[in-house]
């Protein structure tokens, strides 16, 4: 991290215009857009999930493919980032965006305006600090979740977090790692923080890069639930449904879409029927950030990589629900090594097969906040409460109904469930309706992270322990280099 730290202060040295620090709203303004991640930075997340298989039939390649890059993450290996050709820049990546945070929320309040009228320029200044506190809450979010174990309240106060830093220049200091309470209670109070200024100064609501008061609060929700805070997981998205409550509606393609004319061969597939599911000019979709994680690992373009959607996944859809053809479809391709069929990924429904080939713009987003989120959120968190149950299945018909073919959706029942098998269905929910979105390794973590086991190459066997220290991911070496007082993460 001092590493990092020395870079983004050698950048600001020459930003902009050879200035040593910004001064005005418009410097301030180029700063955030350093800030918003806007690559590729966790392509194994998935892949550590039950989501997906290595079928080791399809390794056509007579070296590597590029799905073989996160061949260590898929094996549970103590190091998740050793067949990565640049390791693990998650972590550099979301502290970088923390440091250019830092400078904003430090300095923005003094910054010059770039316009005459001094209302706008306040307001101005305001939004850019309100993104300054979402953006660092979300990065260490990730941080936390990534790097540290699950939060759990009875022990959270002690449990090793990440290191939290607040500095906005290069100290020549060890960063050590603070509880993993206080990292949540400064992602907590970020986002407060964010609101608060977001509601007084509203922003335009144009771009989905942004946070808008709406997305800081979705953000918050979930943080609240993965804080076991059902109560306050409640308050915020219900806030957020009762002003937008949109859901992704595929009742009329799902009167199209079918097994049959849901697969690809070769290059015919602009057949593929549907829009983007994540796409930031969805109503229902708050904030995107960065790139799809999960291309070229599940490429079918070119040749068929190893990994391919998980089967048993595919088979948890139930009849008439339209995600099982709309978030994945059957690929076939003519390979020098013989016909190959793969279930593959389709959730951002791709016309030119080659934006599977690499993380473009043209590949879409995986890492998003959306409102189905949040009526997830609600199910659970009333699922958890005395007197619940109806709820959580009032949210849970009011997600699904819109999700299967017209006039052929049961409605649940919420006296079918106790708490414990209706927290069931809503964790399968989640894994139906959020799939391929960065949730499910985090939602295995926050269920008692359950043995595993898979297996890879040459049937070589990977297996993960009940509470494995694995559901934790070691600090990458090039961190751990640089600042060893961070320390290895226990095996």
């Amino acid at each position: 991290m001092l590493i990092l730290l020395s870079s983004c202060e050698k950048q600001l040295e020459e930003f902009p215009q050879n200035k040593v620090m910004p001064t005005t709203t418009e410097d301030y303004e180029q700063l955030l857009n350093r800030a918003i991640i806007s690559r590729q930075i966790m392509p194994y997340l998935d892949i550590l999930s039950d989501d997906v298989d290595l079928i080791e039939t399809d390794h056509v390649q007579d070296g590597p493919d590029d799905g073989d890059a996160q061949l260590a993450a898929y094996m549970w290996q103590d190091r998740h980032e050793t067949t990565m050709s640049g390791g693990d820049i998650a972590f550099s990546s979301f502290y970088e965006s923390i440091f250019y945070c830092n400078l904003i929320i430090d300095g923005v309040k003094n910054a010059q305006g770039v316009e005459l009228n001094p209302q706008n320029v306040e307001r101005t200044k305001k939004q850019l600090e309100a993104q300054a506190y979402a953006l660092r809450a979300y990065a260490y979010f990730y941080l936390v979740n990534l790097y540290a174990k699950p939060f759990d309240p009875t022990t959270a106060a002690v449990e090793q977090g990440v290191p939290i830093n607040l500095a906005i220049t290069a100290e020549d200091k060890a960063y050590t790692r603070q509880p993993v309470q206080e990292v949540y209670n400064l992602i907590v109070s970020d986002l407060e923080k964010s609101i608060s200024l977001l509601e007084a100064n509203p922003a335009d609501g144009s771009s989905k890069f942004k946070f808008g008061e709406l997305a800081a609060k979705a953000l918050l929700a979930r943080v609240y639930l993965y804080m076991n805070n059902w109560d306050q997981a409640i308050k915020y998205a219900s806030e957020v449904v009762r002003i937008n409550p949109s859901i992704f509606n595929l009742q009329a393609v799902g009167e199209q879409l079918n097994e049959g004319n849901n697969s690809g061969y070769d290059w015919e597939v602009t057949n593929i029927l549907g829009r983007n599911y994540i796409g930031s000019f969805n109503e229902n979709v708050l904030f995107v950030n960065g790139l799809n994680e999960l291309m070229p690992a599940l490429s079918y373009w070119h040749y068929i990589t190893t990994f391919s959607v998980n089967k048993e996944l595919a088979d948890k859809f139930e009849p008439n629900d339209v995600r099982r053809f709309y978030f994945m479809q059957t690929f076939s391709l003519n390979t020098f090594a013989g016909l190959r069929v793969k279930l593959s990924y389709a959730k951002n429904r791709y016309i030119n097969l080659g934006d599977t080939f690499s993380a473009t713009p043209g590949s879409g987003y995986t890492r998003a906040i959306r409102t189905e989120e949040m009526y997830l959120i609600l199910a659970e968190a009333y699922a958890h409460k005395t007197n619940g149950l109806e709820e959580a299945v009032k949210y849970l018909n009011t997600l699904r109904e819109p999700k299967f073919r017209k006039g052929k959706y049961s409605p649940l029942v919420a006296s079918s469930f106790n708490s414990e098998s209706l927290l069931d269905y809503v964790f399968l929910e989640r894994r139906r309706e959020l799939c391929f979105e960065g949730h499910r390794w985090f939602d295995l973590r926050r269920h008692g992270m359950p043995a595993q086991t898979r297996t890879g190459y040459s049937n070589e066997v990977a297996t993960l322990k009940q509470n494995d220290p694995k559901y934790v991911l070691q600090i990458p070496q090039q961190e751990l280099n640089v600042n060893p007082q961070i320390g290895l993460t226990p095996r």
